[in-house]
């Protein structure tokens, strides 16, 4: 199932969308009768290719996906919207966002930028409350983890080891947060060893991801029973207008926010079909 959700996404990538209609207008207007229609759809295309490559288009798209959670303050809020980051916090969770193993490059390019933009936010959540473990997350085919690059890199910025924990076999957002519970259950200890106190406090950790991605993931967090505590980062929404000439033109990064946005739409439709929230 995890194989078919992910060639599904890949195929409905809005970039893919637009090579198949582009290869089908071009076979119908060179081997139908079709011509017109043909080269009527690779006009359209083109079209859209175009506009969702517009940073006016793609903003809209992402704007209402990332408006689900303020940002995390950790000192007095600068906007009546922000929450406080709480001085209890037992857990700063900063889920994956794309890897690749390759010792040749430095751990900072094996991120993706996605990735590095929410590990410096869980680092920066983690300064203010080190006492917290930091907990990495994300699984790759091959190799090593997400969490354990993740985690060197956190360790390269001064996070100690020890205060590090991984989910390196999670391979979606369900999975993380079902890694996470688990964490959780071990760390809590049975028996005699057991220390609810110390399971309460894990039961209510910092989530930080895209702000795009955050409201299914915290939607995944709550279905396991767990009260996570939403950090956004990762804004692709910028406000923006137009002030230079490169402003009406479309651009390579907003076909890459509308695509992150029609993704995201997507992961929610398939958590609606599996009976998520």
């Amino acid at each position: 199932m995890f194989f078919f959700t992910k060639l599904a996404g890949a195929l409905l990538k809005p970039l893919s969308l637009v090579v198949i209609a582009l290869l089908v207008g071009l076979l119908m207007a060179a081997f139908t009768r079709f011509r017109r229609t043909g080269l009527a759809l690779m006009g359209v295309t083109t079209l859209a290719l175009a506009l969702i490559s517009w940073w006016p288009v793609s903003n809209s798209l992402m704007a209402p996906l990332e408006s689900g959670y303020p940002p995390l303050a950790v000192s007095t809020p600068a906007e009546p919207t922000e929450q406080m980051l709480p001085q209890d916090v037992a857990a700063i969770v900063v889920l994956g966002g794309g890897a690749v193993d390759d010792p040749s490059l430095p751990v900072s390019a094996q991120l993706s930028a996605t990735s590095l933009q929410r590990l410096i936010e869980g680092i920066r959540l983690w300064r203010m409350r080190p006492d917290a473990l930091l907990v990495t997350s994300g699984a790759l085919p091959r190799g090593r983890s997400q969490a354990a690059i993740a985690a060197d890199m956190a360790v390269a910025l001064g996070v100690p080891r020890g205060q590090i924990r991984t989910l390196p076999a999670a391979r979606n957002t369900a999975e993380e947060a079902a890694a996470y519970d688990g964490l959780v259950a071990s760390a809590g200890g049975d028996g005699a060893s057991a220390d609810p106190v110390k399971a309460a406090a894990l039961r209510k950790p910092v989530v930080v991801s895209s702000a795009s991605h955050l409201p299914r993931a915290i939607a995944e967090f709550k279905r396991h029973g767990l009260e996570p505590l939403p950090a956004p980062t990762a804004h692709r929404s910028i406000p923006q207008r137009f002030a230079r000439p490169g402003d009406f033109a479309p651009q390579a990064d907003d076909l890459r926010t509308t695509e992150a946005a029609w993704h995201e739409y997507l992961g929610r439709m398939w958590a609606w079909l599996r009976g998520g929230k």
